[in-house]
């Protein structure tokens, strides 16, 4: 990738290593020569006919080229990569590239207390690749159900117990959303909801 897009990934913290995976050759050859300058934001640089994991990647930047443009000019303002992150343009409804948790500061304050927590997790998710954004409960994971359009019944649903000194921060409001730090400790095993507890967080009737 060309200097310009290193930092830009690397400042709203995208993981930039994943996204050398996520992307074919020909995907970063268009992004390469899109956008060199911050000034290409505001470009029109958007397209369907490279591949889905570029338009994803391309529909965030546009979406979001205010927020980005914002925190190129003051890289102070770390809030704003909580917006990113949380932000509607990203689906858990398909495949997607990563955010680097290392670089989000952290303002969740820890009790010391265990949590239960619970995630919906994506088709191809295990135990060995847990995703770190969870809900503290069942109307959480139906609102994110709910707004990534997903169906319950054909994806793996998590439940962890977690010292809350491992959450990194909270997220959607809507989604009982917590964030979790990357490479996150839990206890024991992860366990998996069993038919009658879908039910109740299942969009299907």
């Amino acid at each position: 990738m060309n200097q310009f897009l290193e930092k830009l990934f690397d400042l709203i913290a995208i993981d930039i290593e994943h996204l050398n995976l996520f992307l074919t050759s020909s995907e970063k050859q268009y992004l390469n020569s899109t956008l060199k300058s911050i000034e290409d934001l505001n470009s029109d640089f958007y397209t369907s006919e490279e591949g889905e994991n570029l338009e994803v990647l391309l529909h965030f930047l546009t979406c979001h080229a205010e927020d980005i443009t914002s925190i190129w000019k003051d890289n102070s303002k770390k809030e704003i990569l909580l917006k990113l992150y949380t932000s509607g343009t990203i689906s858990g409804n398909y495949n997607c590239f990563r955010f680097d948790l290392s670089k989000f500061p952290q303002t969740y304050k820890s009790n010391g207390k265990m949590l239960t927590l619970y995630r919906i997790g994506r088709e191809d998710e295990g135990q060995e690749s847990l995703g770190n954004s969870w809900s503290k409960d069942f109307t959480g994971l139906k609102n994110y159900a709910l707004s990534s359009s997903i169906n319950v019944d054909s994806r793996p649903v998590f439940v962890i117990e977690i010292s809350d000194s491992e959450v990194l921060c909270e997220g959607s409001s809507k989604e009982n959303e917590l964030i979790l730090k990357k490479d996150f400790k839990f206890n024991n095993k992860v366990k998996s909801l069993d038919i009658e507890e879908r039910r109740k967080i299942s969009c299907h009737k």
